[in-house]
């Protein structure tokens, strides 16, 4: 498996995250066939990494915040209005994203809204508590926005994801034994549904994963990520990569 990662950034700057002129919001390519997030700008990235839209399958969301999912429509958009798509395409996510996708077309006076103009299919389906789906596995996390972790499995290799939720028994069974762990780090001190570096270093030691992947990391420590890195050394022994938008990572 291949992750590209599009975006790396979040939007709050009273918590150190926010957009620059390197990093853009949160997204991420799996292979050719997978899309993982899609916060706002994210079809910038995507295209300037040369996807084709044509190829991709599934677009996965973790939950309904913006940053993580309103780049969506103009993805969508891009798949009619560039790609001229036609295979259908299937968006997986918690409860309300039917409506809140199908919304935001609406919203933005978008012919992809319409299904004749659009001529693809969207199949739309909405998580519950657990589900296995073809190599995809997911539970449902603990976040004030309903959020959900994924685990995916291909040629042996495991990537798993956790989009926002604190690290629950659910969640950190869900990514055990991973080769590569992505989690978003939002703050720096043990918060009540935010993990901060040393509760993804503690559960990726617990879970046994072998290496992990930081996104959604403060943009203060842009110019010093090695330090940031090493708070979550500090509970991991495994390899911490701090990625950066445009970064490859193999399995």
């Amino acid at each position: 498996m291949k992750v590209t990662f599009f975006g790396t950034a979040g939007l709050v700057p009273g918590m150190g995250l926010q957009i620059s002129g390197s990093r853009g919001m949160l997204s991420m390519g799996i292979d050719d066939d997978t899309l993982l997030e899609l916060g706002d700008g994210a079809l910038r990235n995507i295209n300037a990494n040369g996807v084709d839209l044509n190829k991709v399958k599934r677009i996965l969301v973790s939950h309904l915040h913006s940053d993580h999912f309103i780049g969506i429509v103009h993805v969508l958009f891009s798949m009619m209005n560039v790609f001229n798509r036609t295979r259908p395409l299937e968006v997986i996510g918690p409860r309300g994203i039917a409506a809140a996708t199908q919304g935001l077309m609406a919203l933005c006076e978008l012919p992809v809204a319409n299904r004749e103009k659009r001529g693809y299919d969207i199949e739309y389906r909405e998580l519950g508590e657990a589900e296995a789906l073809d190599d995809l596995r997911t539970v449902k996390g603990d976040h004030p926005s309903e959020a959900h972790a994924f685990r995916i499995e291909r040629n042996g290799q495991v990537l798993a994801y956790n989009g926002e939720s604190i690290f629950t028994k659910e969640v950190t069974e869900l990514v055990r034994g991973a080769d590569l762990l992505i989690c978003t780090v939002v703050v720096l001190e043990p918060h009540s549904f935010h993990i901060a570096p040393q509760d993804l270093g503690k559960a990726a030691t617990e879970a046994g994963v072998k290496r992990v992947a930081a996104v959604h990391w403060p943009t203060e420590f842009e110019g010093r990520r090695d330090e940031f890195a090493q708070m979550i050394r500090d509970h991991y022994d495994g390899e911490v990569i701090v990625p950066d938008d445009f970064t490859k990572i193999e399995l």
